[in-house]
């Protein structure tokens, strides 16, 4: 069967920002057209214009001269982010609080005890495996807020590398708080307490700011 127009360039943007968000390809690996082409078996064409989408996404960094690399972050650039999703989610949070449906609620329920189920076990796997059942608990939260404009502006921030990784920087201590955070999050949301969910998720976010920062 033919593949339908643009079917290759989104397979080349999910195959790279998907491993760019893993950490299998470091901050400041140089990514080239031909290698991921090489990698998905197509043509550079549909590589090309993932990687410009990759680059306009803030997960890829062009530099003339240079090329095309997966960008690193300066703690200034981090602080600014943090603060960003600190500022967004809360009121996301909030919003949510007032929307949240029964299926959004029971899934948040399933998505925490999967992320618990091995405890906080600090291991490679492990962190990888709860950092994408972390990014999916989050944009629960932002489609339950019922507004797509804060989802597109928050899906970014929740999938940017540095944000996915955080979870390597936690100490047992640190990732325990972060389960804790979570269970108040959805106490909050079945509570319908748009301030509790507000306060619980600029208190979950500060605290991500800080295991990275110090």
């Amino acid at each position: 069967m033919d593949q339908k127009p643009g079917s290759a360039a989104d397979q080349a943007y999910s195959y790279v920002r998907e491993r760019v968000i893993a950490g299998d390809f470091a901050a400041g690996t140089r990514l080239t057209e031909w290698q991921i082409a090489d990698a998905l078996g197509t043509s550079r064409t549909p590589v090309r214009e993932a990687m410009r989408r990759l680059v306009g996404d803030g997960f890829l960094r062009f530099q003339r001269n240079y090329g095309t690399f997966v960008g690193t972050y300066t703690a200034q650039e981090i602080g600014e982010l943090f603060d960003v999703r600190a500022l967004l989610e809360s009121e996301v949070a909030a919003a949510a609080a007032r929307g949240i449906s029964a299926v959004q609620l029971e899934r948040l329920t399933i998505l925490q005890a999967q992320i618990e189920e091995r405890g906080a076990d600090l291991g490679r796997n492990n962190l990888a495996r709860i950092a994408t059942l972390n990014r999916d608990f989050h944009l629960v939260i932002a489609q339950a807020s019922g507004s797509p404009r804060m989802v597109n502006m928050l899906t970014n921030a929740i999938e940017a590398p540095v944000v996915q990784q955080t979870f390597g920087r936690y100490s047992e201590g640190q990732l325990q708080r972060s389960f804790h955070h979570h269970r108040e999050l959805i106490d909050a949301f079945r509570a319908r307490d748009s301030s509790w969910a507000r306060d619980a998720m600029s208190c979950h976010v500060r605290a991500a700011r800080f295991a990275m920062l110090g």
